[in-house]
């Protein structure tokens, strides 16, 4: 296991084209390792500020989180957050984290959403206008 800015350092980043606007990046993903919390799907949305995702550098990143031991799905939610909210500085960004499992016939659903934005930062008719996951 990477120490946590060898791993940060694997979630690679370039200049925003379009500083000057305010869109939505989506990205989705499967996460696989540790049978307690994964497989899980990870949804990610955020505002660019100066910088944004380069998405071909996850693989690598997804296989480093997928060799972490969590103790639940909010502690993995929480370290993905805190990784991309460090290496990205975005506006806003929000993060969702979701486990479908069968359990005897029975389909549970456990999920964990994070949000943050910057603190002057608003565009509420930005976020309103977004589909709910």
């Amino acid at each position: 296991m990477l120490e946590i800015f060898e791993r940060r350092n694997l979630i690679e980043t370039e200049a925003n084209p379009g500083s000057q606007f305010d869109y939505v990046v989506t990205l989705q993903s499967e996460l696989r390792g540790a049978q307690n919390v994964f497989p899980a799907r990870l949804s990610l949305r955020y505002v660019p500020d100066r910088l944004i995702l380069k998405p071909g550098c996850l693989a690598t990143y997804f296989q480093e989180i997928e060799t972490i031991e969590f103790v639940n799905l909010e502690q993995a939610a929480v370290l993905l957050m805190e990784d991309f909210n460090n290496e990205l500085v975005p506006r806003w960004i929000n993060m969702r984290l979701d486990k479908h499992t069968a359990d005897n016939g029975t389909v549970q659903h456990h999920e964990a959403t994070l949000e943050d934005r910057q603190p002057r930062w608003n565009n509420a008719r930005l976020i309103e206008r977004l589909e709910r996951y």
